[in-house]
């Protein structure tokens, strides 16, 4: 028999017959799974609307609530949980076997089952499958992450600027707080790449993302648009302290040299900001930031533009 110790798994054993419900239960046991019981659907539905578990086996035929109902409910509680339903063998057992495949249960047991071994065979394939989709899901979930990152400065990209802003402006016409947003252009960078090469640009790039994000305030977030051009997004910010965000971070970025190999880079940025005005959407708020920066970078770079406050 494999090793029980890679067949860890809790599981919840239901069924009306205290015999069934032992046997399977130290069949499991014996393989290492965690084992809890339940004698009838309702003590099932308790234990799963209390616990986690990875599989459920259930009697499909109890009185009061049945198997169908208990794989219906494990369905709904439990995320990502799978059922292996017992059955007789009689053929209108087996139709209700298949009814219950078709309401998603991973597969079904006869009674009394013909072996430990094919119990416990039956379970680990239902915890395979669920290792498998949840492996999936997360697999999925790093994609979803990596496709709204930057690799180069490991912050949020253009793509997630753009998602993220329109849901701010939305969130801050509902809750009536002040939304700022800041354009970031980082001063004479093709020149910097011409003198240190490109590795040496991306080594600003990085340099630069690490020294915004220590001057920003807690959700206040930052992202790579494009190039050297940066954006922050400030939820809660009013007029004035968006002009001193923005201040701050021209500042720190001024006083803090980044290393390249053995020299200390000294590098300025541009800012351009912008306080959402009642008529703004993402594109009319985003261009009034945009004309902000260009302003500051016209009238000398290393400092900040703020733009003006919309007409009524």
């Amino acid at each position: 028999m494999p090793d029980p110790s890679k067949r860890r798994g809790r599981i919840l054993v239901v069924d009306d017959s205290r015999l069934v419900r032992v046997m399977l239960a130290q069949n499991l046991t014996a393989a290492g799974f965690h084992v809890d019981q339940a004698e009838n659907g309702a003590a099932a539905l308790e234990l799963l609307t209390g616990g986690s578990y990875d599989v459920v086996v259930t009697d499909l035929n109890m009185p009061g609530l049945d198997g169908f109902e208990v794989l219906a409910a494990a369905k709904a509680l439990a995320q990502g949980v799978e059922v292996i339903v017992l059955t007789g063998a009689h053929s209108q057992d087996m139709s209700a076997a298949v009814r219950a495949l078709r309401m998603g249960a991973h597969d079904y047991l006869t009674k009394p089952p013909p072996s430990a071994e094919e119990v416990v065979l039956t379970l680990e394939r239902a915890m395979e499958k669920r290792q498998l989709r949840e492996a999936n899901r997360s697999l999925l979930e790093q994609l979803e992450v990596q496709s709204l990152t930057d690799a180069l400065t490991n912050v949020p990209n253009r793509r997630a600027f753009d998602l993220a802003l329109p849901q701010e402006i939305a969130r801050a016409r509902r809750h009536d707080h002040g939304l700022g947003v800041i354009g970031l252009d980082l001063d004479h960078f093709k020149q910097v790449n011409d003198t240190y090469g490109h590795e040496g640009g991306d080594e600003i790039l990085r340099g630069f993302a690490r020294i915004v994000a220590r001057v920003l305030r807690k959700g206040d977030s930052l992202y790579r648009c494009g190039g050297e051009e940066f954006a922050v997004i400030l939820p809660f910010a009013d007029r004035a302290g968006l002009a001193v965000a923005a201040e701050r971070i021209v500042a720190a970025v001024r006083t803090s040299p980044i290393q390249v190999g053995t020299v200390l880079v000294p590098v300025t940025i541009s800012a351009g900001a912008a306080f959402l005005a009642a008529g703004d959407d993402f594109t009319l708020l985003w261009s009034r930031a945009d004309a902000a920066l260009y302003e500051a970078k016209r009238t000398g770079r290393d400092r900040v533009c703020l733009a003006p406050a919309a007409t009524p």
